[in-house]
C-alpha cells in the first residue's frame, strides 16, 4: 500500500472516530435535556400541588370584612360561625339654661353613648347571640344593654319568623322609626319627648319574647312593595333591668307593622314612602312597684342631674287595668331629603286596685296623653355638589329641623272632685300641660359614620311647677325659689328656655 493510500485510510479512520465521538456526545446531551425536562415537569407538578394545597388552606381560613356602621366581622369559610364587633360612641358638651347647682351644666362633657356591641352567629346565622354593654355613666346606666338569643326560623321555612328571646330585649313599638330616624346618623338630637318618657320608649325590656317578620314581599298580592317589619311580642317593658324579675303575673304585649308599599316601583316620588303603626298594651298591676306604665311623666332632653321634670303624676299613680299607647308614623325619603311625621296617644283604664292605685277610685279613664312631631332631614352638600351626601361620604353636611307638641292631662280637682295633691304631692298646682319643642341641627361628617354637630332646642311649656328646686326655678323662669306664690312665680307659671348641644359621634 502506497503512502497516499495509507494517508487516505488514516483519514477515513480518523473521520469515523470523530463521527462516533460526535454521536456519543449528541446522545449524552439529549439524555441530559430529557432528564432536565423530566425534572422540570416534576417540579411543575409539585408547584401545582403546592398551589392547590395553599388555595385549600386559604379557603379554610376565616374571612375578615368591615362595613361602616356595622363593624368588623370574622366568618368561618363554611359559615358554621361568625363573630361581629361594633362600637357606638357619642360625646356631648351641654349648654343648658338654668341653675348649674342642680346639674344644668354649662360646658360639661357628657358621655351620651359609649357602647361596645358583640354578635355571635352559628350555623350560617340560624342562631344568633347578641350582647351589648351600656357604659353611658353621665346620665344613663353602666350595665348590660342587650342580652338576646335569636333563632332565624325563616331559614327553616319562609313563613316562619325571626324568634327573639332573652334577659334584656329590644322591641319595635309605636312609631318606631319616624320618632327620630337614627340617633347615630340622623339629625334629631333625641327621641320625641312624649314616647321617650312613657314607659315603652325604645322597647327595652328586662325579659321577653318577640316574633319578627322582616322584609317580606307584597308582590304576591299585587302590591309593588314590601312589609318592612311585622312584630308581635310579650315582655316586661320598662320594668326592671338586665334580666331582673318583676313580681307580677300580668303580661304586657306589643304589636308593630311598617310597610313600604311602593318600594319596587321606579317612580322616585313614591318608592321612598314608609307607613308604620304600633301599639303597646300594658296591664297595670298596683301590687308591682316596677310597672312600666305606672305614671305619666315628661322630662326634657338633658341627661344626668340636670334632666328636668316638666310634668309628673308621680310613681304608681295609675290605677289597675289596661294602659294602651298607639299611633301611626310616616317617612318619605327622596334623594337627600327625608320627611318624618308621627302621632301617638295613650289612655289608662285607671281602675281601683289593691296597691298604690287604690287611692284613685272613681278616676277611671281620666289620664290621657298625646304627642306629635314633624321633622325634616336634608343633606345640603358634599364633595359631589349641592343636595348630595350620605352618612358614609366624608365631607357631607346634614341639616335638620323638627317641631313637636306634647299634651298630658289627668283627672283631679274639677274633673273628679279628687285633689291633685292625692297624687303624691308631685303636681298639686295644675293637672295638665302643653309642651312645645322646636329644634334645629347641623352636622358635618368627618369620615364615614363619624360626625360633629350642634343642636339648638327651644322649649315652651304652659305649666311648670314653682317653688324651691322645681322646674320653673331650676330652668331660670322664676327667681324666687322659696316662695310658692311670689309675684312673677304663680302656680303653674309657663315659660320658655333654650338648650344647646355640641356633639361628636361615631359608629364603627
Amino acid at each position: 500500500m502506497g503512502f497516499t493510500s495509507r494517508i487516505a485510510a488514516l483519514g477515513s479512520a480518523l473521520m469515523l472516530l470523530l463521527m462516533v465521538a460526535s454521536t456519543a456526545r449528541s446522545e449524552s446531551v439529549d439524555d441530559k435535556i430529557k432528564a432536565l425536562e423530566a425534572e422540570l415537569t416534576e417540579l411543575k407538578e409539585q408547584q401545582i400541588e403546592l398551589k392547590k394545597e395553599a388555595t385549600a388552606a386559604a379557603a379554610a381560613m376565616p374571612s375578615f370584612s368591615y362595613r361602616p356602621g356595622n363593624g368588623v366581622m370574622i366568618e368561618a369559610a363554611d359559615k358554621s360561625w361568625s363573630f361581629r364587633h361594633s362600637f357606638e360612641a357619642h360625646m356631648r358638651l351641654n349648654f343648658l339654661s338654668g341653675r348649674d347647682q342642680v346639674g344644668r351644666s354649662n360646658g360639661e362633657l357628657e358621655g351620651r353613648r359609649f357602647r361596645p356591641e358583640f354578635y355571635l352567629c352559628l350555623s350560617n346565622c340560624l342562631w344568633m347571640i347578641d350582647w351589648r354593654l351600656d357604659l353611658d355613666g353621665f346620665g344613663g346606666n353602666s350595665d348590660l344593654q342587650r342580652g338576646m338569643i335569636w333563632l332565624d326560623a325563616e331559614q327553616l321555612n319562609p313563613w316562619l319568623p325571626l324568634v327573639g328571646f332573652g334577659m334584656d330585649t329590644t322591641n319595635s313599638g309605636p312609631v318606631s322609626r319616624s320618632r327620630q330616624g337614627s340617633g347615630s346618623v340622623g339629625a334629631q338630637a333625641e327621641y320625641d319627648l312624649f314616647t321617650a318618657n312613657q314607659g315603652f320608649n325604645t322597647g327595652a325590656a328586662t325579659y321577653g319574647v318577640s316574633l319578627t317578620w322582616d322584609d317580606r314581599s307584597l308582590s304576591g298580592i299585587g302590591i309593588p312593595g314590601r312589609i318592612s317589619r311585622f312584630q308581635i311580642g310579650s315582655a316586661a317593658y320598662a320594668e326592671g333591668d338586665a334580666g331582673s324579675q318583676v313580681n307580677t303575673d300580668r303580661k304586657d304585649f306589643h304589636a308593630y307593622l311598617s310597610v313600604q308599599p311602593f318600594s319596587q316601583l321606579k317612580n322616585k316620588w313614591l318608592r321612598g314612602m314608609l307607613f308604620e303603626y304600633g301599639a303597646w298594651f300594658c296591664n297595670v298591676d298596683g301590687r308591682a312597684v316596677a310597672n312600666g306604665c305606672s305614671r305619666y311623666r315628661v322630662r326634657d332632653n338633658a341627661r344626668g342631674n340636670g334632666r328636668t321634670t316638666l310634668f309628673d303624676t308621680g310613681n304608681n299613680t295609675i290605677g289597675d287595668g289596661l294602659h294602651i299607647q298607639q299611633g301611626p308614623g310616616f317617612l318619605w325619603s327622596i334623594g337627600p331629603y327625608t320627611l318624618r311625621a308621627m302621632y301617638v296617644w295613650q289612655r289608662s283604664e285607671d281602675g281601683a286596685g289593691n296597691g298604690p292605685g287604690s287611692i284613685l277610685n272613681d278616676t277611671r279613664g281620666k289620664k290621657t296623653g298625646s304627642g306629635w312631631l314633624i321633622g325634616h332631614d336634608l343633606f345640603l352638600w358634599s364633595p359631589k355638589g349641592f343636595l348630595t351626601g350620605s352618612v358614609n361620604t366624608a365631607g357631607s353636611v346634614l341639616v335638620g329641623t323638627h317641631f313637636e307638641r306634647v299634651d298630658v292631662e289627668l283627672g283631679c280637682n274639677g274633673d273628679t272632685g279628687i285633689s291633685c295633691a292625692t297624687f303624691g304631692g308631685h303636681i298639686p298646682q295644675f293637672h295638665r300641660n302643653r309642651i312645645l319643642l322646636r329644634e334645629a341641627d347641623l352636622w358635618y361628617f368627618i369620615r364615614p359614620r363619624m360626625s360633629v354637630g350642634m343642636s339648638v332646642l327651644w322649649y315652651d311649656a304652659s305649666n311648670l311647677r314653682t317653688g324651691a328646686n322645681q322646674a320653673a326655678h331650676n330652668l331660670g323662669i322664676c327667681d324666687t325659689p322659696n316662695v310658692t306664690n311670689a309675684t312673677g312665680c304663680r302656680n303653674g307659671k309657663g315659660g320658655d328656655w333654650v338648650d344647646v348641644f355640641l356633639n361628636w359621634r361615631y359608629t364603627f
